[in-house]
């Protein structure tokens, strides 16, 4: 797990709300606190769809690109919100590729979660990553390849930051 501040808050914003940089992954739950605050629940309503619409659904999220307009509506306009908060997680393809490198000793299937929580609070933007099990591990190998994964993606998008 490491904890990054970003140094410049409207590239990371930019990068989260107005571009597809993050589309792919899955949303777990957004928090938006403007005049109110609106709690979003990332889970997918299975009662919504019909049965072979839930045959398309392979995941239990939301993807972030199709909740990201919504959060964009939230948040834009002339005042800044008081804060936000989003948690996104690894979409399966890249939790695979993730455990599929030499250095990860722990198989896919025993990844719960990837995890990357971003944080909007007094001006500032904080990004903590975290990694789940479906068990007790003591190899911290795919922790730490999500954690170097995430430092080059934001890296990747210009997005400077600094470890906490």
């Amino acid at each position: 797990m490491i904890s990054l501040q970003i140094k410049v808050t409207k590239n990371m914003m930019n990068a989260l709300l107005a571009s597809e940089c993050f589309d792919a992954f899955l949303l777990e739950e957004a928090a938006v606190t403007t005049f109110n605050t609106f709690h979003i629940d990332g889970h997918i309503v299975k009662d919504f769809y019909t049965s072979e619409e839930l045959l398309e659904q392979t995941c239990a999220f939301s993807l972030w690109r199709d909740v990201r307009p919504f959060c964009f509506q939230l948040i834009k306009g002339k005042k800044t919100p008081v804060s936000f908060k989003v948690v996104l997680h690894a979409p399966d393809g890249l939790v695979e590729k993730i455990a599929a490198d030499p250095e990860c000793g722990v198989a896919a299937n025993l990844i719960r979660a990837l995890a990357l929580n971003i944080r909007y609070d007094n001006g500032h933007v904080v990004c903590v990553t975290g990694c789940a099990y479906s068990t007790f591990l003591m190899d911290k190998s795919a922790e730490k390849l999500w954690d170097a994964y995430v430092r080059r993606m934001l890296s990747g998008l210009n997005i400077d930051f600094e470890e906490l």
